[in-house]
């Protein structure tokens, strides 16, 4: 229990509480939504369920926003936490200490990925001036709320099982060994590794610029967009490996040493977390850009979906290319 009284494990908690019991609240607002919504209906029960609604959008918006940072809240309440655990020298060492390992690390992940996405389909139905897409975005909340609530669950395990007088493996050990010389930076498959990801980021960045400028003409860019969140997911599939076999080699000058938790600490400058930050920036608005185009003929509005996705293209571009 004395992880329990440490403050950003208490922090990742809280919001990740916070979180559930709001998703939970919009999920109840979702099937009124989902069984008595009506567009164009003028009815007093149709009136105080759209404020309903709204309302619930509000704290969805809320909830999924401190969904998102409950993975940055992960990783600094094991980073902080593998201070006080002998033997574990970065967040490494804390995850692999405990019986969930790393799936905190992979909820998380997809659990924040769902979130930003809908945020996307919500600030397109607010773009309208007929909320048409009110009750897919409802819809969508049956999916996304789960993986909120398995990501605390899991988080929440993970952080009751952190035992603080264990002696931890640090990440030197576990994953600095032959492989590591095989696959790292002496082996010249890193380079490889790394070489793909970065063609792979420069394509989703100019097919999200393209995206962005067939959109300022007014059209919908139904090709550009699809391929730029394909190739934005594609894109950080290999950027995860790449970082462990290039980027963190060459940041400690160790051929042998491939931990993406170490590039998180300042003897590197802290690289990993603007790294990482718009790692997970450009993946999303990537594939929030597909969402968009896909929603064009169910929105019902080019200039509202070509609005939105010329500001997804833009920004998306800059995140790959930072």
């Amino acid at each position: 229990m004395d992880a329990f009284s440490r403050p950003w494990i208490l922090a990742r908690l809280a919001t990740g509480l916070v979180a559930v019991v709001l998703c939970a609240v919009a999920v109840s607002v979702a099937f009124r939504v989902l069984r008595h919504w009506r567009i164009g209906a003028t009815s007093e029960g149709q009136l105080a369920l759209e404020r309903r609604a709204e309302l619930a959008a509000t704290l969805v918006q809320l909830g999924l926003i401190l969904a998102l940072t409950g993975l940055t809240l992960t990783v600094l309440a094991a980073d902080r936490s593998a201070q006080s655990i002998r033997g574990a020298m970065c967040a490494w060492g804390v995850f692999d200490s405990t019986g969930v390992g790393f799936w905190p690390l992979a909820t998380g992940a997809a659990a924040s990925l769902a979130c930003a996405l809908w945020l996307v389909l919500h600030r397109l139905d607010l773009r309208l001036a007929t909320p048409v897409l009110t009750r897919r975005k409802f819809l969508a909340l049956f999916a996304v709320a789960p993986l909120v609530w398995l990501d605390f669950g899991v988080s929440a395990a993970f952080l009751a099982q952190l035992d603080f007088e264990v002696v931890a493996s640090c990440c030197s050990v576990s994953l600095d060994g032959g492989a590591a010389g095989r696959w790292g930076a002496e082996g010249g498959h890193g380079a490889a590794v790394f070489g793909l990801a970065l063609v792979l980021a420069l394509t989703a960045a100019a097919a999200l610029w393209a995206t962005r400028r067939s959109a300022r003409r007014g059209r919908v860019p139904r090709a550009s967009a699809y391929a730029a969140a394909g190739l934005s997911v594609a894109a950080a599939g290999a950027m995860a490996p790449a970082v462990l076999l290039y980027v963190a080699p060459h940041a400690y000058e160790l051929p042998h040493h491939l931990c993406p938790f170490c590039l998180l600490h300042a003897d590197v400058g802290g690289v990993g977390w603007p790294l990482f930050t718009a790692l997970f920036a450009a993946t999303a608005l990537g594939a929030g850009a597909g969402v968009v185009a896909a929603l064009r003929k169910a929105a019902g509005d080019d200039a509202a979906v070509a609005a939105l996705a010329a500001r997804l293209g833009r920004w998306g571009a800059w995140a790959w290319t930072a």
